[in-house]
């Protein structure tokens, strides 16, 4: 039996010398109703134990699920409806502190409405851009995207990190960039500029374990930047809000207006000299697989687009789709997803794939280092 196997085994066996009360009624550790049935009854349950790997914070999830036990077998709270990750755990508190939250991270300094596609300098403050070095050609550059998250790290898509040409390695990430060919960026004349762009040295990659990228399927394609240095904050720079909150837990992403914003990088050109945004509709899975018949779409991904012209291409490979939260004291952007893939870009009624970051929440918080 495996090591991660034999643990759940035996936790199993203290919740069943351990609880003797049983009702039919209970609350999961996120306080959804469910019932407490057998862990065989419940396919939550069954999901975390078929896990290629059962991390210490599921054995604590499935603790903290206890609700009795009958004829000498455990029972846990079944959620009526599944939650949106295996891995959601009630006890992130510790973790979750290394990563800021509103009002520190998803503000930008400008309250104008979006109209148009070009950004203004301060816009979308946490859109990064990642530096490749091609060793065939020894030359550097810019073909992904990426948010920063907090002061040390910034997301991406895996296919950024891993699926790249094999002569090419991940240098450092760019923040601050507005006019890719002006730094500082300035308005209307040189004494009112903003700071130049910081460029920072990657210090670690981190690409999600299950990783696939085939002709068929591209799944889990997120990754993590460690950057060898703290970024500085200021105008330009800023991290992004992860909606890992229990509010997040149900977000329904279907017609909900987004945000995607980057140079337009793909792996092979850069289509915009500064940062634009693109508005992009939620679409359900099931519309979206009828465009991707070949590929497997699952509740680990948004789609969103549909709309001719507008795409996922305005932004760049592992850049951000954003979720604006709006409150009578605030507006707050939140990464809802990771720039994945898509077909042609801009075509009518075909979306774009994304990452859904709410998913990863867990990896992306056992991933980050104080």
């Amino acid at each position: 039996m495996a090591t991660d196997q034999l643990l759940l085994h035996i936790l199993l066996n203290i919740l069943a010398l351990s609880y003797t009360y049983h009702s039919s009624n209970c609350r999961t550790p996120a306080n959804e109703l469910g019932s407490c049935v057998p862990l065989t009854e419940c396919g939550f349950f069954q999901e975390i134990t078929r896990k290629s790997m059962i991390f210490s914070s599921d054995l604590q999830y499935i603790l903290t699920s206890q609700c009795g036990f009958r004829s000498n077998e455990p029972r846990l709270c079944c959620p009526a409806t599944k939650p949106p990750s295996a891995n959601f755990q009630p006890n992130t508190k510790v973790r979750k502190s290394r990563l800021p939250e509103a009002p520190d991270c998803g503000i930008q300094y400008t309250n104008r409405i979006i109209g148009g596609e070009r950004t203004s300098v301060t816009d979308f403050p946490w859109t990064a851009r990642i530096q490749h070095y091609d060793h065939n050609f020894e030359e550097y550059g810019f073909h992904c995207g990426g948010s920063l998250i907090n002061n040390r790290y910034v997301l991406t898509a895996a296919h950024c990190v891993s699926g790249i040409p094999f002569s090419w390695t991940i240098n450092a990430v760019r923040l601050g960039e507005w006019d890719i060919q002006s730094d500082p960026d300035c308005l209307y004349d040189d004494s009112d500029c903003f700071e130049p762009v910081q460029d920072i040295q990657v210090e670690k990659e981190i690409v999600h374990e299950d990783f696939v990228n085939t002709r068929l399927q591209v799944q889990n394609d997120i990754a993590l930047l460690r950057l060898a240095k703290e970024v500085r904050t200021s105008q330009t720079v800023q991290p992004i809000c992860l909606p890992l909150n229990e509010q997040f837990s149900t977000r329904q992403y279907e017609d909900m207006k987004m945000f995607v914003t980057g140079w337009g990088q793909t792996e092979s050109e850069t289509n915009s000299r500064y940062k634009m945004v693109v508005a992009v509709k939620g679409v359900s899975q099931q519309l979206c697989r009828r465009h991707y018949l070949t590929a497997s779409i699952d509740d680990s991904q948004i789609c969103a687009g549909e709309e001719m012209g507008k795409d996922s291409c305005k932004g760049d490979s592992g850049g951000p789709l954003m979720d604006l939260t709006v409150s009578e004291s605030s507006v707050v952007y939140y990464l809802a997803g990771v720039v994945s893939f898509g077909k042609q870009c801009g075509l009518a009624d075909v979306p774009g794939v994304y990452t859904k970051v709410n998913w990863f929440g867990e990896w992306i918080l056992d991933n980050i280092e104080p």
